[in-house]
This record gives C-alpha cells, structure tokens and sequence, in this order.
C-alpha cells in the first residue's frame, strides 16, 4: 500500500515544525490524524504515561463514526491505569503489552489474540457499535530509550474492505510516531526546567524571608499583590490605562521579578534589616548605657554616705543634692531611651542635650582589651589605654566602634534624626537593588523572560525620579514595574511582624500611600486602579490581621 503524496507532505510539514508546537494536546492530536492518514487506519488512540507511572488516553480519533476526543473527555472509556499494578497481570492489554515489552504488536485479527486482555476494545466496539479486527500498536520511546507513549490503530483500510496493517503503512506510522516522541520529551523538558527555575526562585526567596523573623513573609507576599493589581490594571476599560496589556510572557516575567525582587538582600546583614532601635546591632546596646547610668547612681549613693559619715552637710541638704541627682539620671536615662527608639525625629535641641549628656564620666575599672577577638582588638589603636582603669564618658564614640563602613559609636548611632538607620547602613540596605539587578543579569533568562530584570530593579524607583538606584522617571519605566513599587510599599506598610514599627491600620496605610502619590512616590493612575478595584482589600482580607483592617472609603484616599 503506497503512501499518498499529500500524507508525505504533511509528515514532512510535521518534521519541519516540530519545535514550534507549545501546546502538547494540540501536537498529539496533529500527530495522532496523520500517522492514521499514513498507515490508512479507520481510527486511533494515542496514549502517554505520565512520570508517576499512570497511563492516560490523550486523544481518540474514529473516521467511519465522525467523532474525536480529546484529553479528560475519555477518561470514561478509559480510566488512568497505573502501570506497576497492572505489570503483575496475567493478561495485559495491547498497549501495556507493548509498554512492558518495548514491540511492536500488529495483529490482523485481535480477536484471535487470546493472550491478551481485550475489555477496553470489546467495550469500546459494544459502546460505538464498531468491529474492531486489525490492530496495530506502536510504544514511543524518548532519546534514552524509555517508552512515554504508545500509539493504537484500528482497521487498516483498502477502500472500504477492512486489511491488515502491511509493513510499510507500519514503517510510515511509526515515522509518524517518533515524531511525538521527541515533543513529549522536549515538552517534558521544558516543563520539567520550568519547574526547576521556579523552584530556585521559591528556594531563594523564602531563604532571604529566612534570614529575618519579621520579614519572613516578604517575598512570597509582594508577589500576590503585583498579580492583584496587574489584573485589575488589564481589566481597565477606560481612563490613561485601558490599552494596558500583559502577555502570557510578562505574566511570568512579573510573577518571577515579584518573587526575586530582593534577593540582592542575601549580601545585607540582618541585623541592619531589623534594626530595631538606634542602638541595635547584634542586641539592643541601650542595656549597656542603662548599665553607666546606674554605676553613676550607686556611686553617688556612696559618696552620698561618705558624706553622712563625714557629717560634710546637712543630713537634709546632702539627701536632697542625692535625690536630685538620681531624679536627673531618671530623666536623662528615660530621653536616651526615647532617643533610641527613633520613631520620633530628633531636633537640634534634642542632639545638643544628647551630647552634654554623653559628657558626663564614670569610672571604668576593668580591662576592655580582655575577653575580645584578635579582630577587635587590632581595632583598638590605645591598647595601653584600654588596658588601665580610666574614666569614660557616658556615652561613647571610639575609635574601636568602627567597623570597615560601619559607625557604631553609641553617640553616632543615637544622633540618627529619624528612624534607627545611619547613612552607612541605609547606604548597604539601598545596595541590595544593585545586587538584585547584578544577580539577575548574570542569570541566562530567555529573551522572553529579558523584563525580569528591570521589573524586579526599579521597585524603588519614584516617577519623580527621585528613587534608586538609577533614578528613572515615571516615563522610563514600564507599568509592570511601577506595579512593583506599590506592591512592594503595600505589604511593608501593612506587615505586623515588623520590630521597627507597630502594626498600622488600613486607614493609615493608605493615607502614607496617598501622600506618597501626591509627591510623585508612586504612578497615580496605577494608585487609581489600586483603590478604586479595592485591590487592598482583597489581599488585606487574605494576609492581614483582622485588627488591622478598619472601615475605609475609597473615595476619601483618591
């Protein structure tokens, strides 16, 4: 039986195109019709076992009775097999028998083949009304030589008199079938590299979450928000907005920057991250300070009895010196303490009352230059000095407090005017963007995926041009990432688990975002959509503590 000349063009067609196909039920379906136009078959069933051992029916096809199925719309006729039990079978059906033993089975008559198990045909011909006679099935292997699928084909045709499958209708079938096998594989491939890429990111991700407990939820948070918004930016029907698409490659590009839009914060230290208070670094050093202020009180409790002791005064004026005494370390304590906390800024008033206070001195009688490491020590450039009982002032600034970029002198750090980060440490946190954006470059992203990079960089980035690190305007920067900026200040302003600040309600989060729109922070039309869809609400509702989520209308943060 000779092949037509248009089924060798159609098999030539598929060869050519074989990587162009994205959609494997589409392919299958291709496949599956011209390998039956290439063996002249009456029908045919295609059928791939999937990584966990499960043998599906992806499509059927039957030309004398005009019907075809694709995917679940057979799992009626035949339900997922799972391969390890049915190898222990006595009789097994054609295309178990060809999976296990790797044949080919090509049978004129299958009724008379009675080694096999035939109930999936019998049914098959008993539900359609059809008479199954010939039979031919082929396994499909891929590149290492394990068999992913097997093709079955009914009732080779001459004319409409039913004939046996002849080897070269066999031969041009299976040329046909080999192609599948090379798509399943690479469409495996493919999905299985998708899988690994997002399984990186997720890794990478929730292990920068790990590194601090008030964070810990970030990165697997902004994502949902940047989908929130996204969506609802497509959705727009009207205003500077409505022609505002995403292609299925943006989406992934948004969901893979959303994940990875700080994963430059692997080089931040945590300690700067969470910095609770000025003097945090490793623990909070205001329990030092504390420490001074009360060696100063005993001391002068002591010299307040030497005094009674001496009859130096008054016993009533040398209480009352004491008592106002301690009630001005009270009070200079408490406004040290204030200081740190740094959710108040500092006015001038409030340095030049830090630095006479830091001028006050005690008396230290211990060494510094003992239980240290040899890194601290070759820091200090006094030794002799250290080493002796000396007075100290009450709070310090040393030479021994700087570490390479870092200023941790007490004084230094308690100066901060607003909020518990110094410059150098602002300047560090602010370097993760460039990492972040190093990082990404050094990875091969395909040319679809080339926006990660630039979506996941500009998430501080202000449309005024005021942001970092490259100052880009609102006109440089696309609307996927100017949606990373307010997903990105969104869940930082609505996290509860963050030890620098309380908890804020959603009134008061969107009222910092509105001022941050009217300054030119973030993209107005965007911050729009963002209110008016109540894109806030919807994540608000799913992620934030019901404490926090307070009446709020819409119109009020326009």
């Amino acid at each position: 039986m000779s092949i037509k000349e248009s089924v060798i063009n159609e098999i030539l067609e598929l060869h050519n195109q074989i990587n162009q196909y994205t959609d494997l039920s589409d392919a299958i379906e291709k496949i599956t019709n011209v390998a039956i136009k290439a063996c002249n078959a009456d029908a045919g069933f295609f059928f791939t076992i999937n990584e966990d051992k499960f043998l599906n029916l992806e499509y059927t096809l039957n030309n004398s009775l005009h019907f075809g199925k694709k995917g679940s719309d057979n799992l009626a006729s035949f339900p997922t097999v799972f391969l390890p039990e049915a190898k222990n079978k006595s009789a097994k059906s054609p295309m178990e028998q060809a999976i296990f033993n790797n044949e080919i089975l090509n049978t004129p008559n299958l009724n008379e083949a009675k080694q096999l198990d035939l109930s999936f045909f019998h049914q098959y011909d008993e539900d359609n009304d059809y008479r199954t006679m010939s039979l031919l099935a082929l396994p499909i292997s891929n590149r290492k030589g394990n068999v992913i699928a097997v093709a079955v084909f009914l009732n080779a045709k001459d004319g409409d008199k039913n004939i046996s499958f002849d080897t070269e209708s066999q031969k041009a079938a299976q040329s046909v079938c080999n192609l599948a096998g090379l798509i399943i594989e690479n469409r495996r491939l493919s999905d299985n590299y998708s899988q690994l890429l997002e399984s990186f990111i997720e890794v990478l991700a929730r292990a920068i979450d790990a590194k601090s407990p008030y964070t810990g939820s970030h990165c697997q948070r902004v994502p949902v928000i940047a989908r929130l918004l996204a969506t609802a930016a497509v959705q727009e029907d009207s205003g500077p907005l409505r022609n505002f698409e995403m292609s299925p490659d943006d989406w992934y590009s948004l969901h893979i920057a959303s994940w990875l839009h700080d994963c430059g914060k692997v080089t931040t230290p945590e300690y700067i991250v969470d910095k609770a208070t000025k003097l945090e670094t490793i623990y909070n050093r205001i329990h030092e300070i504390r420490n001074r202020f009360e060696i100063l009180r005993r001391d002068a409790h002591i010299e307040y009895l030497k005094n009674r002791l001496n009859n130096t005064d008054s016993q009533q004026n040398l209480q009352a010196r004491f008592v106002a005494y301690v009630k001005k370390l009270e009070e200079d304590f408490d406004f040290v303490a204030r200081c740190n906390i740094g959710d108040t800024p500092l006015k001038d008033e409030d340095i030049k009352r830090l630095e006479a206070i830091s001028k006050q001195r005690f008396t230290r009688y211990f060494s510094r230059m003992k239980g240290i490491s040899w890194a601290e020590r070759d820091n200090i450039k006094d030794k002799e000095l250290f080493s002796h009982p000396a007075q100290e002032n009450l709070l310090q600034n040393r030479d021994d407090q700087i570490f390479g970029e870092y200023n941790r002198g007490e004084l230094y750090n308690l100066e901060v005017k607003s909020g518990t980060i110094t410059k150098e440490e602002r300047r560090k946190i602010n370097e993760h963007i460039e990492v972040t954006i190093d990082m990404l470059k050094a990875l091969p992203f395909p040319k679809e995926l080339s926006n990660v990079v630039e979506y996941a960089g500009a998430h501080h980035e202000r449309i005024d041009g005021k942001g970092y690190p490259n100052g880009l305007t609102g006109d440089q920067m696309s609307v996927p990432a100017k949606i990373m900026a307010i997903a990105d200040i969104f869940e930082a302003l609505t996290a509860n688990d963050r030890p620098y600040k309380e908890p804020k309600k959603l009134s008061e989060v969107l009222k910092i975002m509105q001022g941050m729109k009217n300054s030119g922070h973030i993209d107005p039309d965007l911050y729009e959509v963002f209110i008016r869809n109540k894109v806030y609400l919807d994540y608000a509702e799913q992620y934030v503590s019901p404490e926090q989520i307070d009446d709020v209308n819409p119109e009020d943060y326009l």
